[in-house]
């Protein structure tokens, strides 16, 4: 399989943005690989079980939520995600069919610090436990990315719509190009003198119980 890949910056942004809405129809994909957390042990949403005409209603219809004006003040990329699947929606009913896949970590290690760190940003890019949850997460994008062009058999060159993080999706890359374990090591952690491959899990474990959880799953070291 040989698929062509077109990614948009996925970011929880303060304004109605539309570009990955808008690619939908635009790109037509075949699969569109989502930064929602995933909570399963593969990316396979019940969407993928049914033909385009037949997915059900009310699975459709649990995705075009509509949000009151309080919420959309503070979170409007919430609206641009309705709108998104409405779009997904559009195609299916022209059946046209469109496989969706969450692809990020489970909701207890995305969720993990996040506020700490959101408010230190960018600065906390020099502090490694910071690589440590990135390196995580991306571990199990690349794990769940991997899944899905292993188990996709429908079409040879299918259109896969990616909309990650562009951070994540060159990390991703990367991970997916099979690397050494040296190679990972400097490229997560190489500029960190003061943790190394034998005293980091000991590191981990002192600092935090859910990412010490995920290195003991998922980490190369």
């Amino acid at each position: 399989m040989k698929p062509t890949y077109f990614q948009f910056n996925c970011k929880e942004i303060d304004k109605l943005d539309l570009h990955q809405a808008n690619a939908v129809l635009k790109h037509k994909p075949d699969i569109i690989v989502l930064e929602y957390p995933n909570n399963n042990k593969t990316p396979d949403l019940p969407f993928n079980q049914y033909s385009p005409l037949k997915k059900p209603k009310g699975m459709i219809k649990s995705r075009l939520k509509k949000f009151p004006d309080k919420v959309l003040k503070i979170h409007p990329w919430v609206k641009a995600d309705t709108i998104m699947w409405k779009n997904i929606a559009s195609l299916w009913k022209k059946n046209h069919q469109i496989l969706i896949y969450p692809v990020d970590a489970p909701s207890e290690l995305t969720k993990e610090w996040i506020e700490v760190w959101n408010h230190t940003y960018p600065c906390v890019k020099k502090n490694w436990a910071w690589w440590v949850k990135i390196y995580l997460r991306e571990k199990i994008m690349a794990k769940n990315i991997q899944w899905i062009l292993d188990n996709y058999k429908k079409k040879k060159k299918p259109k896969v719509l990616i909309f990650l993080q562009s951070f994540h999706w060159n990390h991703v890359k990367f991970l997916l190009d099979n690397p050494t374990k040296n190679e990972i090591w400097k490229y997560y952690f190489g500029n960190f003198p003061e943790i190394d491959k034998q005293n980091i899990r000991g590191k981990i474990r002192n600092l935090n119980n859910t990412f010490y959880k995920y290195w003991n799953k998922i980490s190369d070291f």
